[in-house]
């Protein structure tokens, strides 16, 4: 016997032009479909057949090939966009819901599907949003997520962060303010992960001697060929137990690390956990006395949550915070007590966000990241400093 689900959510899209035209929304699993106002009636009471016909919009999209700071709604956004509805009968109604998880058979077997994948092909389980982005990008796409990846927040030369959307609007702004607070020359900084040097060259220009590290020997070999000032940039797999040794105990003020230290707390593949203790333990051995970690990490709150209502006040529904099943982002408490645990202490934290009249990037973009944060930035010190 169907039943609604207890997950979703109905709201007007675009009503001034289309006051037919609802979005019906599972909040959990992102899934959409346009409905004129007679299929909230079959919601309510699935089972009671008519002779109606129900007007449909198939409209859910992977907004995510967007781009990964792109709207994350699912849905195509403009009413006016969906094209003509499709007329189905109650049977065929129904069917689109259960579908698209808005109608549900079983609430048990529904919860169930909220796990881990368990591989590429794996469209039972929901999964997080990086195994949903990965298995699109390969099964679907058939591209390289690691490309991708840095196609949405570098230039295409790899030689700067791009100023089109939230990368640009907000963490490099944001950067380009803050780490001239941060930085005294001749200071020594270790940037992990530093892919092609982008930010390690930003800290170089500003006086820093900074080592870049990264597994990846092309990004190392542009970063070097573009070093400017005291820079330099090693080939080190981070995922590799003691690939940190060889850099000498106490010789970094400072370590950095952007957009990669999340994947220490859900790793992007399953069955194979990276060693978060192992890492701020080679943190910890690297830096001076008195030195930081500075970690800039997608937001555990806002990153990736639905951008909803007009563009010019947008609003979002949260659906997990404390248990990660969509998100791969730590809350709060789980970043920061391994840190606190291994003798660091929270000497500050930055929620970057974006200007509202930022001529670079989409309305909603600017007005969704203007009052919700998508990056969050913690400082770490070693206590007794």
């Amino acid at each position: 016997m169907s039943q609604p689900c207890p997950d979703v959510i109905a709201f007007p899209e675009s009503p001034a032009t289309h006051p037919d035209r609802w979005v019906l929304m599972n909040v959990h699993t992102r899934q959409s479909l346009g409905a004129g106002p007679e299929v909230l009636e079959v919601l309510g009471a699935p089972d009671t057949v008519t002779d109606k016909t129900y007007r449909v919009w198939k409209i859910w999209r992977f907004s995510h090939l967007d781009g990964l700071l792109a709207d994350p709604s699912r849905f195509k956004r403009d009413a006016a966009t969906w094209g003509d509805p499709e007329l189905v009968d109650h049977t065929a109604l129904v069917k689109l819901l259960t579908e698209q998880c808005l109608l549900i058979d079983d609430l048990d077997a529904y919860r169930a599907r909220f796990d881990i994948k368990r591989s590429l092909l794996d469209r039972q389980r929901f999964g997080t949003y990086h195994q949903e982005l990965g298995q699109q990008l390969i099964a679907f796409q058939r591209a390289d997520p690691a490309a991708w990846w840095l196609q949405q927040k570098f230039t295409p030369d790899l030689s700067a962060i791009r100023k089109d959307n939230l990368y640009g609007a907000v963490q490099d702004r944001f950067l380009d303010e803050w780490l001239p607070k941060r930085l005294t020359p001749g200071m020594r900084v270790l940037d992990l992960g530093c892919g092609a040097g982008t930010i390690a060259h930003k800290m170089s220009r500003l006086g820093a001697s900074v080592l870049g590290v990264d597994p990846n020997t092309e990004y190392i070999r542009l970063a070097s060929e573009r070093a400017v000032g005291d820079a330099r940039f090693q080939a080190l797999d981070l995922n590799t137990p003691g690939a940190l040794d060889s850099l000498p105990a106490a010789s970094f003020d400072a370590v950095f690390m952007s957009d990669a230290l999340l994947f220490y707390f859900v790793p992007y593949e399953p069955g194979k956990p990276l060693d978060l203790q192992r890492f701020i333990a080679d943190v910890r051995r690297l830096l001076k006395p008195g030195g930081s970690f500075w970690s800039l990490e997608p937001h555990p709150v806002f990153y990736v949550q639905p951008w909803l209502g007009d563009a010019d006040r947008p609003f979002t529904v949260m659906t997990e915070y404390l248990h990660t099943r969509w998100r791969i982002n730590p809350p709060l408490s789980a970043l920061t007590r391994p840190f606190i645990e291994s003798g660091f202490v929270v000497t500050g934290v930055e929620e970057p966000a974006a200007r509202r009249d930022d001529a670079e990037v989409g309305k909603r973009d600017a007005a969704f990241a203007s009052e919700f944060p998508v990056w969050l930035l913690v400082e770490f010190q070693l206590a007794g400093a």
